[in-house]
């Protein structure tokens, strides 16, 4: 009995030897600390690819664990070069659809949905230096495909309005008073005010209506 307990114990930690290490790693993200771990991950797979060259096969398998098929041809198409079974990636000032490079401080915030997770942080606008933005929300979009947790999307300043609110409760708040006392300082705003037909305007100006008294009369009467 003991030699078959053993020899069935033998049996499975083998099989479990020979399952790659990253076929459950992903099937599960728990809190923040493993969505920032993952995403860590991801990036050093990204960065990897300039190490040295690679077949395009071998390029997938390394970003497969982290980006879904839609994210991973993006990425191969916007910055891997080569040909001939040699490829790889070069540095750039550009890089469009690396993991962007966050904190992963309080200011950047997990929320955690139905059936998807997003990492979100807000960037107050700067006008100082060469370079000014506007304030704005950044984010990355998470999907389950296979299975496994994997990166399907990067959001710049199109975060779902239902996700910010969770992940910024107090900002959501702020919009919502500021949009309240807009409101009550201009009772006017967000009523249908009618006016002038401006489709019919352009209609008549492009037939050769011109503004003179003759026609300003009848121009008016038909908007």
């Amino acid at each position: 009995m003991d030699k078959q307990f053993k020899l069935l114990f033998l049996i499975l930690s083998f099989l479990l030897f020979l399952v790659p290490a990253n076929a459950y790693a992903n099937s599960d993200l728990d809190g923040r600390e493993e969505v920032f771990a993952f995403l860590e991950k991801a990036f050093d797979s990204q960065v990897s690819l300039s190490e040295k060259s690679r077949t395009m096969e071998e390029i997938e398998g390394v970003l497969d664990p982290y980006f879904t098929e839609d994210y991973k041809s993006r990425f191969i198409e916007e910055n891997v070069v080569g040909q001939e079974n040699e490829y790889q990636t070069y540095g750039t000032d550009f890089a469009f659809y690396y993991i962007p490079f966050y904190a992963f401080s309080e200011k950047t915030k997990v929320v955690e949905m139905e059936n998807e997770i997003y990492v979100v942080e807000f960037f107050p606008g700067n006008t100082e230096g060469p370079v000014g933005y506007e304030d704005h929300y950044e984010g990355l979009k998470f999907v389950k495909e296979t299975g496994n947790w994997k990166v399907a999307d990067y959001l710049y300043d199109d975060v779902p309005q239902e996700v910010i609110n969770k992940a910024y409760p107090e900002k959501a708040k702020e919009q919502q008073q500021a949009a309240d006392r807009v409101k009550e300082e201009n009772p006017t705003v967000g009523k249908m005010v009618f006016g002038p037909n401006f489709s019919t305007l352009k209609t008549f100006m492009e037939l050769g209506v011109i503004f003179k008294n003759e026609n300003r009369t009848l121009l008016f009467g038909l908007l």
